[in-house]
């Protein structure tokens, strides 16, 4: 058996998709876009608590007249609140793009959330931000200029760009950086980055302190949407939407974060328009409080089934997805 279980957890609107998941207070909150298709210009972000059983609890949502909201992504603060980031798009009645910018929201609970603030430079996709030592970093890219900086600091008061340039074509003739992610150890970083231009493979880069120096590894295969977690010291989860078979699916890889080596773990169903998965690792009590076993929750879209967007919840057993018995 693959899972443990999987469910289709977000269903309501005509298109849902572009994923994450966090944990907070032992309670998984994923969030995602509700709108009419991929490009609509409606968009809304969709917030679900769930149990540990993947049953959704409670259902807010936020939204801006005139402006679609893409891709949100949860972190959760140094001072312990929940940080909501998105792209709002404002859009004409013909959905041209008159503005993009860089929005955030904080909650206390994830059931209630603040208004919202303007962060990062306009202009540049702020795609995530990783805590850490009490600041928040985040590549932002620039599909004209061909590049993504690195921005550092507090989005809820000031976050400025820290490195600019950190992966371009100009300065690494690699084309068009997008979507990313990032881990931090100690005073050693790593990045995944999205390309969709010349070679279309995506990057491994890594960075000590004050992270202003990268050097790339090319990994050699497209990932889209790539979310990172770590695994131990010396390897990570690697999710996004890659190539297999000639098909465009929802994958779950093994990386070496030295070399950026990779090892397929898991396929999982998709089809179509599909990924932008959110990763949760937990332990979970089993009999009478004396036993654990690791935990992977894997929150992703596809349209697979009824050929519609749908947003999807993975409970996965860490030791059998290791030892590759899934």
């Amino acid at each position: 058996m693959q899972f443990n279980w999987l469910k289709k957890i977000g269903s309501k609107a005509e298109h849902n998709a572009f994923v994450d998941l966090c944990e907070f207070n032992q309670t998984l909150l994923c969030c995602y876009r509700e709108a009419e298709n991929h490009i609509s210009a409606e968009g809304r972000i969709c917030i679900l608590t769930l149990d540990k059983m993947g049953n959704v609890c409670t259902v807010n949502r936020l939204q801006m007249t005139n402006v679609d909201l893409r891709d949100p992504k949860l972190s959760i603060t140094p001072d312990g609140q929940l940080l909501l980031i998105a792209y709002a798009r404002e859009t004409d009645q013909n959905n041209r793009t008159l503005s993009a910018r860089n929005l955030c929201w904080v909650s206390q609970t994830g059931n209630s959330w603040s208004s919202h603030r303007e962060f990062a430079d306009r202009g540049w996709w702020c795609w995530r931000v990783r805590w850490h030592k009490d600041q928040a970093y985040g590549f932002a890219y620039n599909r004209n200029q061909n590049a993504i900086h690195l921005y550092s600091g507090d989005p809820r008061r000031s976050f400025h760009r820290h490195q600019p340039n950190a992966l371009s074509l100009q300065k690494h003739n690699k084309g068009y950086p997008n979507e990313s992610d990032l881990l931090f150890d100690n005073d050693k970083a790593y990045a995944i980055v999205r390309r969709d231009a010349d070679s279309y493979s995506a990057q491994l880069g890594h960075s000590t302190f004050p992270y202003k120096k990268w050097v790339w590894i090319d990994l050699g295969r497209y990932i889209g949407g790539p979310v990172m977690l770590r695994l131990d010291d010396n390897f990570a989860f690697v999710a996004g939407r890659i190539v297999k078979h000639g098909r465009l699916v929802t994958g779950l890889l093994k990386m070496n974060l030295s070399n950026g080596n990779l090892q397929e773990l898991l396929i999982l169903p998709s089809a179509g328009d599909n990924s932008y998965p959110g990763l949760v690792l937990k332990k979970r009590v089993l009999e009478k409080g004396t036993l654990e076993e690791d935990t992977l929750y894997v929150s992703y879209y596809s349209s697979h089934e009824d050929n519609k967007s749908c947003v999807y919840l993975a409970e996965i057993n860490l030791n059998s997805l290791i030892n590759n018995k899934v």
